[in-house]
């Protein structure tokens, strides 16, 4: 299949629905009315009775804010060069203007964009397309949820698709994504081989809003992510999931934007019951926990000035330990200060501790345990069933259920969750990913382009490879370079001013595996100056998670050092016995190893049986002798790795 995009029409702009009807808007601040203009030459034609007055050529109507029932904008989005952009509503049809979605100045540099805008002249070069929509609906004005009906909306999406898809279609499919008043819409067709993503005009998105409040269930709320399919033959499906989170393209608050509040106003138009409510929404809500804890009480009754009362079964002595070691190692909820008095002895020093204890699903009192300890009072009866079915091993209790039980034992309202609380798989997309590929897992999507650049510089760093040997978005003589040139992304080593046999790659994360691999196919390029390398102190050369054993030469001896794995079936040399771990490759000429003048005759050879991870360098000068020599360090003396059967020794 081939791909391309439509981005002739783009329908940016602030929309108003009057009438049942979407026209262009311009608000006024002074005097709270809306301006609505038809929005073409054929809406011109058809503009409704009243239409008084002009706006660019075009008919228009003034109306009071109070009148008009929704209020909205729209913004088209592409993927291009691996990166989210805004089209600029200025843009024409020979180029388009593209504003990126980020922040970051500096990483702007590095892909290639000024003043955090790029431009294009090749639609083809966009790779999709869909809008993002804001709706500014004032509550009085809002339909109530659940009005409306949905046979005939489906009907109207599907009529309203149709009049702008391309001729020869076969199949088109919309899915809108919406929380509160945050929404994103994209449209695709085929027609024979080739898959196009549309621009839809600004009806469609009111039309699957209107759909999403007419679908809504008290209590259970209305769906979030929708897909409407259509084929050539008027037979249409529509697909809606109510709980799991959209498959956003830019999700709400992504890159620093001010929308995250959307989560909020979702269950303030779609009120849901607690229960009904998806984690996910809940913690980018900002609800609390909803969890319900048990309250543990000390004894059956006490009243003041009586004894207390309790008929309990003991706790054999041999549990009773495992059961203290429970009820005391889950953690505080509450500390105060201070003791309180014994209720059993209320007449001797108070010696009780005033604190609660939660493992997430009970709350007791820090006098529970005391009680038990003092006097075998066992805990209440449900609470020591709940620790038997633990194995007496309470289980870890999350910052969010601790300050929740706090809340609760103070009467306080409970803290409201983040989306921290989902952990870094949820929180935050981008950073789910770069921990996912940090795992070791396959990235699920491709990779934005700030990401590509973000895990090269991470692989280069675990390499070792200082920043002044290679430049990202920048050149500079002598280093290795990687650009976005109006060639595509360009790899290639500086010098005098240009660069030698550059290489380019239409997609960055080629040109990053380029700039990685041709920085670690030769050492020497990676390493240090020389100049640099000298003046490193000395006491950094314990840095390294291998050292000389007793008798080697101290690190200072060796340059360009790096870590290395040496796989099974390497043969290496040794120059001495086997109480050391400086080793050289076969073959390696005595003179380069600048060791000791007796070490000479002291050779031996072995193979390895399995792979080592050892440190890499070059022997100095040294002596008279004139180094030169690969020398490896193995992570402990020959003779551990001759009895561990990592190496053999030949000969």
């Amino acid at each position: 299949m081939r791909y391309r995009v439509e981005v002739a029409d783009r329908p940016d702009g602030l929309y108003a629905v009057w009438n049942d009807q979407v026209y262009r808007a311009q608000r006024s601040t002074a005097d709270s009315t809306v301006l609505l203009v038809a929005r073409s030459d054929k809406d011109a034609e058809d503009a409704p009775e009243g239409f008084d007055t002009r706006w660019r050529d075009l008919p228009a109507k003034v109306v009071p804010e109070t009148e008009v029932a929704a209020t909205f904008t729209v913004h088209t989005h592409c993927l291009y060069d691996d990166e989210i952009y805004r089209i600029a509503p200025e843009s024409g049809d020979a180029e388009l203007t593209l504003r990126w979605t980020g922040q970051d100045e500096a990483i702007a540099g590095q892909l290639g964009l000024t003043d955090l805008t790029t431009t294009t002249s090749d639609p083809e070069s966009v790779m999709a397309l869909w809008q993002e929509r804001h709706d500014f609906t004032a509550a009085g004005t809002r339909p109530e949820p659940g009005a409306g009906e949905h046979t005939a909306l489906l009907r109207a999406i599907g009529r309203t698709m149709v009049r702008t898809l391309p001729d020869g279609w076969q199949r088109v499919a919309a899915q809108f994504r919406q929380v509160g008043d945050y929404s994103e819409l994209e449209v695709r067709a085929v027609a024979e081989d080739v898959v196009v993503s549309l621009s839809s005009p600004p009806e469609l998105g009111h039309l699957f809003a209107r759909l999403r409040s007419a679908m809504y269930e008290p209590g259970v709320g209305t769906w979030l992510q929708g897909t409407f399919t259509l084929d050539s033959a008027s037979n249409f499906d529509f697909d809606f999931d109510k709980e799991t989170e959209p498959n956003w393209r830019l999700a709400p608050g992504a890159r620093g934007r001010t929308s995250a509040r959307s989560y909020e106003a979702e269950l303030e138009y779609h009120p849901r019951e607690r229960k009904q409510v998806p984690q996910w929404l809940a913690a980018r809500a900002g609800l609390p926990l909803d969890v319900e804890f048990r309250r543990a009480l000390v004894v059956d009754a006490h009243n003041e000035g009586e004894p207390p009362v309790v008929n309990r079964q003991p706790v054999a002595q041999d549990e009773a330990r495992a059961v203290l070691g429970y009820l005391y190692r889950a953690p505080v909820a509450l500390h105060k200060p201070g003791l309180l008095p014994d209720i059993f002895a209320p007449h001797n020093p108070p010696d009780v501790p005033d604190a609660f204890h939660t493992d997430g699903t009970w709350i007791w009192p820090a006098s529970v345990p005391h009680y038990l300890r003092k006097y075998g009072l066992p805990p209440e009866p449900d609470l020591l069933a709940h620790i038997r079915a633990a194995g007496h091993r309470p289980p870890y209790v999350g910052e969010r259920v601790r300050a929740t039980a706090e809340a609760d034992i103070l009467g306080a309202p409970r803290p409201k969750q983040t989306a921290a609380d989902l952990g870094d798989v949820a929180a935050d997309a981008e950073r789910a990913l770069e921990a996912a590929i940090e795992r070791g897992a396959e990235p699920d999507r491709e990779l934005y382009g700030s990401e590509v650049l973000a895990t090269l510089r991470r692989r280069l760093a675990e390499q070792g490879i200082g920043e002044d040997v290679y430049r990202i978005g920048e050149s500079a003589d002598g280093a290795w370079c990687l650009l976005r040139t109006g060639e595509g992304w360009q790899v290639a080593r500086f010098a005098d001013g240009g660069p030698v046999e550059p290489m380019h790659f239409p997609r960055i994360e080629q040109a990053a595996r380029a700039l990685l691999g041709s920085l670690l196919l030769y050492p020497g390029r990676c390493a240090l100056p020389a100049d640099v390398e000298a003046r490193e102190p000395a006491a950094h050369a314990t840095d390294w998670p291998v050292l000389p054993a007793r008798g080697e030469p101290p690190l200072t001896f060796y340059r360009g050092k790096r870590m290395v794995v040496l796989p099974e079936g390497t043969t290496i040399t040794r120059y001495g016995t086997e109480a050391g771990n400086l080793a050289h490759p076969e073959g390696t000429p005595f003179p380069e190893t600048s060791l000791t003048f007796e070490r000479e005759h002291d050779r031996h050879s072995y193979v390895l049986r399995r792979r080592l991870r050892v440190l890499a360098g070059v022997a100095v000068p040294w002596n008279g002798l004139p180094g030169g020599a690969i020398t490896y360090l193995l992570p402990r003396p020959v003779a551990h790795h001759l009895e561990t059967a990592a190496l053999e020794r030949l000969g």
